[in-house]
């Protein structure tokens, strides 16, 4: 007897749009976070050379709305197991999207680094790309980034907080130059630790969208 719900996606292997969709949106995802790992290594090596110096405080800020927006990868993939209407789930999809992306905004606007807002819209459209063009595959994508992306996330964190990481060209002077009115936490006072943990885990992260997420989609691979 067909199901009442004909969106709805009978168990199975995933079909050839489910595959492409993982690759679409692997690929959407990973150039920004490749793109986010070059510069953050650059600006850890010369500060002054990228926006004045201003990555440096970018640098603080990602790493907590980045904990913010992983977050945001869990909720999108509840709404695709919503049993609601396609257009009304699609719908919903971009109302978070627009929701996370004025967060965003407002980051971007504080920290003078617009080039923020095309990161984000990278990233958000991997999503949206998998989940609209295939319910079921967006879903476990969206799942298997947000687990990834928390696990390598605290495990980073940790690593900033107890493994000493090197100045390089993150001075004390340049901070006070670029960064004086920081607060009192670890990664405010030493901004270095928060840029070098930002750069290796989006490095990090580009790589598993590549050669592990992209690929979820595609058993035969």
């Amino acid at each position: 007897m067909p199901s009442s719900h004909p969106d709805r996606e009978t168990a199975g292997p995933p079909s050839v749009r489910g595959r492409l969709s993982h690759w679409l949106g692997a690929f959407a995802a990973a150039v920004p976070c490749i793109y986010l790992s070059w510069a953050l290594f650059s600006t850890w090596a010369d500060p002054m050379a990228r926006d004045g110096g201003s990555w440096v405080r970018f640098g603080v800020g990602l790493m907590v709305l980045e904990f913010v927006l992983l977050h945001s990868g869990a909720f999108m993939a509840m709404v695709l197991k919503l049993d609601a209407n396609p257009v009304k789930r699609s719908l919903m999809l971009l109302g978070m999207a627009l929701l996370y992306g004025l967060m965003a905004w407002a980051f971007s606007a504080a920290t003078d680094s617009p080039a923020l807002l095309w990161i984000f819209g990278g990233v958000v459209a991997g999503r949206l790309l998998t989940g609209i063009i295939d319910r079921e595959a967006g879903f476990q994508a969206l799942m298997a980034r947000s687990g990834f992306g928390v696990g390598l996330y605290l495990l980073v964190t940790m690593l900033t907080i107890f493994v000493p990481v090197p100045e390089w060209g993150i001075t004390s002077s340049v901070v006070n130059e670029v960064y004086p009115d920081r607060g009192s936490g670890l990664w405010e006072k030493d901004p270095e630790r928060a840029v070098a943990g930002a750069a290796v885990y989006f490095g990090l992260m580009g790589l598993l969208e590549v050669f592990v997420l992209g690929r979820m989609g595609n058993p035969a691979t």
